[in-house]
């Protein structure tokens, strides 16, 4: 077992980040120390519930079920789901790679992952969303980019418009997670590459996992523009049958 940082030491790194509060500042050095304290506290609980949502979403990923952990641990399923399903939430892209639950995933969807953490980092939110997801394969020529042109939907408009989506004041961040509905959006796109027979997940299913939700405001955006599901199912069966033939 690790050995974690005691009060002390916390207190001791704590004092030296803000041994110059004092000095001309309005403020007074203990209500500013008592500031990074709270900080300090939030990073540490927000640690513990990814570390825990670390291994939860470990032993989902390798076939255990949620009675399987509750019976582990004496209690229920329900019980089991409720207390730790929350945390998978605090997991971060690079969290989830690690844990093998993307492990369905191509190369380039994961790396299409990596980019929206860090589309939603740069733009401010707290969690990566469906938005971030969609700017983040407008960047590549990916299979679901090929669907959209076919559609002929104009890609950078819609850029234009995630683009605009900027948090006015963005938070400190210490990670940035898969937020709930970019999780859902990932669980929709496995149902969607299973309906088309596919044993991996690719940006089309994550494109059509998007058609599928219309009420997401980024699923809006390409509704707007003419995508349905209905078109985006036969426009990514057409790019995929022009894929293997060119194989």
């Amino acid at each position: 077992m690790p050995e974690l940082p005691d009060l002390s030491s916390l207190i001791a790194e704590l004092d030296a980040r803000t041994a110059d509060v004092d000095r001309g500042d309005s403020e007074p050095g203990d209500l500013r120390r008592l500031a990074a304290a709270e900080e300090i506290a939030d990073e540490l609980t927000a640690l513990g519930a990814r570390l825990v949502g670390y291994y939860v979403e470990q032993a989902r990923a390798r076939g255990n079920s949620w009675a399987d952990i509750g019976g582990h641990l004496g209690i229920s399923r329900q019980a089991a789901q409720q207390r730790y399903a929350p945390a998978r939430f605090q997991l971060t892209v690079g969290d989830l790679i690690a844990t093998g639950a993307l492990d369905r995933l191509t190369d380039r969807t994961r790396a299409a992952l990596v980019r929206a953490e860090q589309h939603a980092t740069r733009l401010g939110s707290g969690v990566v969303e469906p938005g971030h997801v969609l700017l983040a394969m407008l960047d590549d020529d990916t299979l679901a980019v090929q669907a959209l042109e076919r559609l002929e939907v104009d890609t950078a408009g819609i850029r234009n418009a995630l683009q605009g989506v900027q948090a006015a004041a963005p938070p400190r961040l210490v990670s940035t997670p898969l937020g709930t509905p970019a999780r859902r959006l990932l669980e929709t796109a496995l149902v969607q590459a299973l309906k088309l027979n596919h044993n991996y997940i690719g940006t089309e299913h994550l494109l059509l996992a998007l058609a599928h939700t219309p009420d997401d405001p980024a699923a809006r955006l390409l509704a707007d523009r003419g995508v349905t599901y209905d078109r985006a199912r036969e426009a990514v069966q057409a790019v995929i049958d022009e894929y293997l033939r060119r194989r």
